[in-house]
């Protein structure tokens, strides 16, 4: 029985052990960015229309540069995450889960999709396909998009480092990832007897190893590189449509309520208000649906400023119990388009693909609703 328990310590020591070591290189980075800035682009691009200027700078360098910023915290992730799997753990946690993930309608394979669901779920949906029973794998498909990928932890990372201090990081991210798997047992739970399976379950355990050095840079780097590869394509298109909407029409504010951005936020202020979201979070999170990577940009355009800058605007204009209820509403909606085509593929089935995105729009706004409105009862 204390399988479990040293699962999630394991854990937990693994997240405390990766905002330690990680900050320092997220620093260095975010002030090597912010020189690189200061001393060779604003210099360069001084004489440019200020449209093309404010383009360049406010919006795709302030962008692609915020992000940037968390890379290294996520390639020691990747690392960590690449050497914790490679040692055999894993397979033993996905053994351990079997019997609690039969009472939801799943098995121990469920669980390992899940875990390579915090990766990226477009793989970890993929990966269903070594599973026989349709049902099964239809209700193990319904519930990876709740696990948090790469992409949400680096909005959390921002939004943690700029609402909360340095001893609490580790806390919070540990709760996010339990509410993570909480959101995955509830959503099994509910929708197991729509999806009834009596596939039995075999799995080979693999001796435990130290996985060589090279062993966890490779695994990792395959990682790293499908993370880069997905911000770059999203990113760049991305923060340059948020700059065009939050600068047109160009005689009112920029991120203004007047703004095209700022009507369309105005559109989703009823839905979102009561869940303690405001209309700049608002727009990050219509453009995070395309992609989780594009909304840590979206903000840094919406606001025109970067790095240390933008964590202390984001700190003025939002409080803690804003912020996580904004972390926990990116936690549980639609993950991105390419999570949805990969869904819709693999399902062959618009129906599902549908009940999929519905059902974690609700979820997001009901669990951001109970957690924000019971910490405002409470006073805070």
């Amino acid at each position: 029985w204390l399988g479990l328990p040293l699962f999630f310590l394991a854990m937990f020591l693994l997240f405390q052990f990766i905002f330690t070591a990680g900050k320092p290189l997220q620093d260095g980075m975010a002030w090597a960015l912010e020189l690189f800035r200061t001393e060779a682009l604003e210099p360069l691009l001084i004489s440019l229309p200020s449209w093309l200027n404010g383009l360049l700078l406010d919006g795709i360098y302030n962008g692609i540069g915020t992000v940037a910023a968390f890379v290294p915290i996520i390639v020691l992730f990747f690392l960590v995450m690449s050497m914790v799997e490679d040692s055999g753990y894993l397979s033993r946690a996905a053994f351990l889960m079997d019997t609690l993930m039969a009472k939801m309608g799943l098995d121990g394979r469920g669980f390992v999709m899940v875990l390579m669901g915090f990766g990226c779920n477009v793989p970890a949906l993929m990966g269903t396909r070594v599973m026989r029973s349709r049902p099964m794998r239809l209700l193990t498909m319904l519930v990876i998009p709740l696990s948090l990928c790469s992409a949400r932890l680096q909005v959390f990372l921002f939004m943690i480092a700029a609402l909360f201090v340095a001893s609490q990081a580790a806390y919070i991210m540990f709760a996010l990832y339990m509410v993570s798997f909480f959101t995955i047992f509830l959503t099994a739970i509910l929708f197991k007897h729509q999806y009834k399976s009596t596939e039995p379950f075999i799995l080979e355990l693999p001796p435990y190893r130290f996985p060589t050095p090279r062993q966890i840079w490779l695994r990792g780097w395959q990682e790293v590189k499908h993370f880069l590869k997905r911000a770059s394509k999203f990113i760049v298109i991305g923060v340059v449509l948020v700059w065009v909407l939050t600068h047109y029409p160009t005689d009112v504010a920029p991120a203004s309520a007047a703004t095209i951005a700022g009507q369309i936020g105005q559109i989703f202020a009823p839905v979102l208000d009561p869940i303690g979201i405001d209309t700049q979070l608002a727009i990050a999170l219509i453009f995070g649906f395309v992609a989780k990577e594009i909304v840590v940009g979206s903000l840094a355009v919406i606001y025109g400023l970067q790095g240390d800058a933008l964590s202390h605007q984001i700190a003025m204009n939002i409080d803690w119990v804003q912020g996580m209820s904004f972390m926990l509403f990116t936690l549980i909606y639609t993950p991105c388009l390419s999570t949805i085509a990969t869904m819709k593929s693999e399902s062959k089935s618009s129906l599902f693909m549908w009940l999929s995105i519905v059902w974690s729009l609700a979820l997001a706004w009901v669990i951001s609703f109970i957690f924000y409105q019971g910490a405002r009862a409470l006073g805070f």
